[in-house]
């Protein structure tokens, strides 16, 4: 990967971080009432669709990745982290580690 690009993923997941934290409540109500702290993981991943629902993809350590869908404001999350070849479909994973 190019450094031009891992610099563009770093800013991207700190940016949808920073959202998560600090401007998208509602999303992080959900996330912190499944269990896990906003403060201690990363917002990788995240889009919505025409239909209202969100996904997105939490990295919390290198042992727990997380992705979710939040459809009629009901947060499912679902474990990713040994799925082989993930790194390679969200390459976002290899930065997260790096930061976290």
């Amino acid at each position: 990967m190019e450094n031009r690009q891992i610099e563009l993923y770093k800013q991207e997941i700190l940016e949808l971080t920073k959202f998560l934290r600090e401007e998208w409540l509602d999303l992080r109500e959900l996330i912190e009432e499944s269990g896990l702290n906003t403060e201690e993981l990363l917002l990788i991943c995240y889009c919505e669709d025409e239909n209202d629902r969100e996904f997105g993809v939490l990295f919390i350590n290198e042992n727990k990745i997380l992705e979710f869908i939040v459809q009629n404001n009901e947060l499912e999350l679902k474990d990713i982290t040994n799925i082989e070849g993930i790194e390679n479909e969200i390459p976002q994973i290899k930065i997260a580690s790096e930061l976290l």
